[in-house]
């Protein structure tokens, strides 16, 4: 059991650690990369927020938020340290802004933009207090600030091209300012961006991390993978740090390294569970989600399930938003993996009709397929209008805005975008499908899994663990083998490899298909892969 081994291990680490006379880690000592903002104030307050600085980069915002606000301790009058605390409420790419606690704490510094800019001793201050203030204050749609503030930056940046950490917030102001899916010009700009930032500071946690985001997909994924190997090893001391590289594995089919890469990050989250006494919130439950993902296309179904029944004890416990939607996720995933419908897993239920719609979504998904499991198709066509309903409910109210490209967003009730209602009708089409198949309805069947394979298709990218739990191309390419249209099957799992690699189902699939049409070579070849793949 290498998971449980791992954080066995990290908890007798701990109490050994606890035993030692160490003094406390100075800022300098952390591990979290290298960067050199210079800003005015004492040299106790400097120390304390470069620290909030790099823990900001790598997306560490509350611990971040703690070393800003000791740095306002230290020195009172270091303007950059209320800077740094608003932006601890900026989660750009999980698309979230807390914007009154943003505002809060640059109030503290002046009740107005004329009284922060008198408090600010440095050019470079006074410009990163106004982009604040255009990110925070002025219209009250998040996406229009945004963009107002990518523009901003990039003024900023033509002023300050040397600066490091100005070139970095540029590249992650414009990789924010995408409300929906991927802009290839604007992640290629912000990529470009990083990678200059790299060429002189290797170490340089911003750089390496957004150039991760940049990059981020199948098709750009390897460009990102130096700086995938690299981030890790940069920022240790940042759980995000060592879960971002995972990104770029699952990106590229990776599986050995999406499981080495969550294992480093939830066994780092669980310590500083510890040292900070807090609750099962503060476990990375993201982490946990993609390591969870890795086992299963690993075919580690028992570590895969060790997993899941402690996300079962932990949700319960303290069942908040982010464990319950995370449990949901892991549940779908778990299921729709292994074919485990009739599994005590499968009756693992949770409060969801505060999360958001693309949770419910997979909570009906899964919630159908147990019914099916059990030959109950009036409790699945219940399941089925339900959430027919509530998709037709949130298209009225749904915006383009506010699309996370990070999986870790979305999960609270915040309204469903437009993204949210596409995949949730994804999955009802699927519902409707499975539906027809127990009809022996062969030609709505086939209309209803085309539909879904098609508007998967027109979706963006999904980072990471596949939201639609059970992709349309493969349950539509299971059909048509059972249908005997191979050639058709194929297509359909060739389509699910173009967007997830090397996922073990559509592999599986693949192989199936190569070896009814007789293509016994190119089986061969691909179940070899497949063999080496799934080896531990």
């Amino acid at each position: 059991m290498q998971f449980h081994r791992f954080v066995l291990f990290g908890f007798a680490l701990l109490i050994i650690c606890a035993g030692c006379n160490q003094k406390k880690v100075s800022e300098s000592e952390a591990h979290l990369g290298k960067a050199d903002l210079v800003i005015s104030g004492n040299e106790e307050a400097k120390a304390h927020f470069n620290k909030g600085l790099l823990l900001l980069h790598s997306f560490e915002y509350f611990d971040a938020r703690e070393a800003f606000i000791a740095a306002q301790k230290a020195d009172p009058s270091c303007s950059m340290a209320y800077w740094g605390e608003a932006m601890t409420h900026h989660w750009s790419l999980w698309s979230n802004q807390k914007t009154e606690e943003a505002r809060a704490a640059l109030k503290k510094l002046g009740a107005s933009p004329e009284s922060r800019q008198e408090k600010a001793n440095k050019p470079i201050e006074k410009d990163f207090l106004k982009g604040a203030d255009v990110l925070f204050f002025g219209s009250e749609l998040k996406q229009e600030r945004d963009k107002k503030y990518a523009e901003y930056m990039a003024g900023m940046h033509e002023k300050y091209p040397e600066n490091q950490d100005v070139a970095a917030f540029y590249a992650l102001s414009l990789l924010g300012s995408v409300s929906s899916g991927r802009d290839e010009k604007v992640f290629g700009k912000a990529a470009k961006i990083a990678e200059g930032i790299l060429q002189e500071n290797p170490e340089h946690p911003g750089a390496l991390h957004y150039l991760i985001h940049s990059y981020d997909d199948p098709d750009h994924a390897k460009k990102a993978l130096d700086a995938a190997y690299s981030y890790a090893k940069t920022a240790p001391d940042a759980a995000h740090a060592l879960h971002m590289p995972s990104h770029i594995f699952v990106a590229l089919g990776m599986w050995d390294e999406v499981v080495r890469s969550n294992i480093d990050s939830y066994g780092a989250s669980i310590t500083r569970m510890q040292q900070k006494e807090l609750d099962n919130d503060a476990r990375s439950y993201h982490a946990l989600h993609w390591l969870l993902y890795g086992y299963l296309q690993k075919k580690n179904y028992s570590e895969a399930e060790n997993i899941m029944r402690d996300m079962d004890k932990y949700t319960h416990e303290k069942p908040s938003k982010r464990a319950r939607a995370y449990h949901v996720a892991m549940k779908g995933a778990f299921l729709a993996e292994t074919g485990q419908w009739g599994s005590d897993i499968g009756k693992m239920n949770v409060k969801t009709d505060d999360l958001n719609l693309m949770i419910r979504a997979q909570n009906s998904f899964n919630q159908a397929m147990v019914a099916a499991h059990e030959k109950d198709w009036t409790e699945f066509e219940k399941i089925i209008d339900t959430l027919s309903a509530k998709i037709e409910k949130a298209q009225l109210m749904a915006t383009t805005a506010n699309i996370s490209v990070c999986s870790n967003g979305g999960f609270t009730s915040r309204p469903a975008n437009q993204l949210d209602v596409d995949r949730s009708k994804v999955v009802l089409y699927e519902l409707q499908a499975i539906n027809a198949m127990e009809k022996k309805e062969i030609e709505k069947v086939d209309r209803l899994l085309s539909k879904a394979s098609e508007l998967e298709s027109g979706t963006s990218y999904m980072y990471g663990p596949p939201e639609i739990v059970m992709p349309s191309y493969e349950l539509y390419g299971q059909w048509l083998l059972e249908q005997n249209r191979y050639e058709e099957a194929l297509n359909q799992f060739e389509l699910s490899l173009e967007r997830g690699p090397n996922r073990a189902n559509a592999l599986q699939g693949k192989l199936n298909a190569l070896a009814n049409m007789g293509r016994d070579d190119e089986k061969e070849e691909l179940a070899r892969f497949y063999a080496q793949m799934i080896s531990s």
